[in-house]
């Protein structure tokens, strides 16, 4: 295969299902055992076009996209983007309450529904969502399997090429969809981003591995999320066949994933654990895995050993990124080194321009020194919807401020150092979480780690240690981890308290529910503030703090 060159584009969507003769009859999507080969997905593209423009969609109309993944989800987001509107992309396992927050925000003038978790719980909850959204009847769109049935479409039905309303020059750049930033630790801010971001990431980055990728490929992550929707482009922009799941049922998901025997697979790092850990694994899906795209990170380097020890190594690739850069910053190779694999979050995305700034004196530092991660580039989005141009998270150099700490190692590869805002400032010391939560994973009985700070009356915060027990415990003690970690870490860094729970929560995408956790904690902290003479004071202070993380 001659190796293709690829430069800055306006490459669209669409460029995805431009077919050479050859390409027209491959399967590009399978979903639930339904193939449907490329030129398939382009005339389900054109009919979905026509149906729009019939309900009166027209250019920069904003469309709510709300449901599970599945074929008919990905014709409608390519559907709206090709009429020239915008895809406002929601979480199908939202609460009722915060999808109406959303829909509303974004200013959404249609609904394209299918099958979504609080659907299935209210009889009535489609008529109650548009009426309290403002949405009229006629303007919301089905796209459940009950009332769009593409293969059937495709047999009955003459469907003429859409052309859109749009030029490619005026169409590339434009915010086409929108997607939610996930709130673990925040209220959600509207991302608005653009087509030539997205594509340029694809042809740019996942070019180099066009070679090496299998035919098949297995998408466990939600497409309203922008990892799960940017794999699911890539692959598909290199002509391999998509294998989707609904994500609805853990053990669909493991059945599915020994069914299809796919080669590469995308998804967090608790969904590759949790299979790693069924019975008969590597006999069933293990031996047949070629690559292992993680969104989110590991949560530790044992977390990242127990995987390749169970997956096989050289085959995870794990990446740093942001929804705001769409959402790709850098990219861990198959080819890398070993220990960059286990320290590093890779190599920077070509042609994306990292800078690192002091949170301090607000400088540029030098290459290798470690500060507030800045990025420009063709992956930055085009701001947040709604927010005050003051507000928006750029400089007037045009950087990006990404609010994490990091520095470019010897060999040009990108280290994480936390949060920013994840900082605790005790006793006028600046302490770094990250640090802490190392030494709590060196106790075996701990699975899952956080460390907090919390505001405190006397030491400005507390050092809190949240941990995962693998099996419950007769009893808690926590005073012997804290002379364990005497051993290695000052005085300071040793935490006020340990807190163990259960099973830490997760967000629908398989992240850390950062903000639900914090609630847990302070929750079970107040049995310790009680003894405490400043503890009313201080437990004001924390659910203060916790008040402005909360939506």
């Amino acid at each position: 295969m001659s190796e293709k060159i690829y430069k800055l584009d306006n490459y669209l969507f669409e460029d995805i299902y431009k077919l050479d003769d050859s390409e027209c009859c491959k399967i590009g999507i399978n979903f639930k055992g339904t193939p449907y080969t490329f030129k398939e997905i382009e005339k389900s593209v054109d009919y979905y076009c026509h149906v729009l423009v019939e309900k009166g969609v027209k250019p920069g109309d904003h469309v709510a996209l709300l449901g599970m993944n599945c074929y008919n989800w990905l014709i409608a987001f390519f559907a709206i983007i090709k009429v020239g509107a915008v895809a406002v992309l929601l979480n199908y396992m939202a609460r009722h309450e915060t999808l109406v927050e959303l829909i509303k925000f974004t200013d959404c003038q249609y609904l394209c529904f299918g099958k979504y978790t609080a659907l299935v719980k209210q009889d009535d909850e489609l008529n109650t969502l548009l009426k309290e959204t403002g949405i009229d009847k006629e303007k919301s769109i089905s796209m459940r399997y009950r009332h769009v049935n593409f293969k059937e479409i495709l047999t009955n039905k003459e469907i003429k090429p859409f052309v859109s309303p749009l030029s490619r020059e005026e169409d590339s750049k434009r915010t086409s969809y929108i997607i939610f930033t996930t709130g673990t630790t925040a209220k959600p801010k509207a991302a608005c981003l653009s087509q030539y971001s997205m594509m340029n990431i694809i042809y740019l980055n996942f070019a180099r591995l066009d070679a090496v990728f299998p035919q098949t490929f297995m998408c466990l992550l939600p497409m309203f999320h922008c990892f799960g929707l940017l794999v699911v482009n890539a692959y598909m922009a290199f002509k391999r066949t998509v294998y989707l799941n609904s994500l609805s049922d853990k053990l669909k998901i493991y059945k599915e994933f020994v069914k299809n025997k796919c080669g590469d697979y995308a998804s967090v790092s608790v969904i590759f654990d949790k299979l790693a850990r069924a019975p008969f694994w590597w006999f069933h899906g293990g031996r047949f895995v070629k690559h292992c795209i993680v969104g989110g990170g590991f949560t530790s380097e044992q977390e990242f050993a127990f995987l390749e020890k169970k997956y096989g190594k050289g085959k995870f690739m794990n990446g740093y990124g942001q929804t705001e850069c769409s959402p790709m910053i850098s990219l861990v190779y198959p080819d890398a080194p070993e220990d960059k694999k286990k320290t590093t979050v890779g190599a920077p995305m070509q042609d994306v321009e990292l800078a690192f700034m002091d949170p301090e004196t607000k400088k540029l530092l030098p290459r290798g020194e470690k500060g507030e991660i800045l990025v420009k580039g063709y992956n930055v989005f085009n701001g947040y919807y709604k927010m005050d141009k003051e507000r928006q998270p750029f400089d007037k150099n045009g950087y990006l401020h990404t609010g994490d700490l990091g520095y470019i190692d010897e060999d040009g590869y990108l280290v994480l150092c936390g949060r920013l805002k994840d900082i605790i400032i005790r006793k006028g010391e600046n302490i770094s979480p990250k640090e802490i939560e190392s030494e709590l994973r060196k106790f075996p009985e701990f699975g899952q780690v956080r460390v907090f700070g919390f505001p405190s009356a006397d030491e400005g915060e507390y050092i809190i240690g949240c941990v995962e027990l693998k099996k419950k415990p007769l009893h808690f003690v926590e005073q012997k981890y804290f002379d364990e970690m005497k051993k290695t870490l000052p005085a300071i860094k040793i935490p006020s308290h340990l807190i163990y729970v259960d099973k830490f929560p997760l967000t629908a995408n398989g992240k850390l529910d950062e903000m639900q956790l914090r609630e847990i904690c302070l929750n079970k902290l107040s049995l310790y503030l009680d003894e405490d003479s400043l503890a009313r004071k201080t437990r004001k202070l924390m659910h203060k703090a916790i008040e402005k993380k909360r939506p």
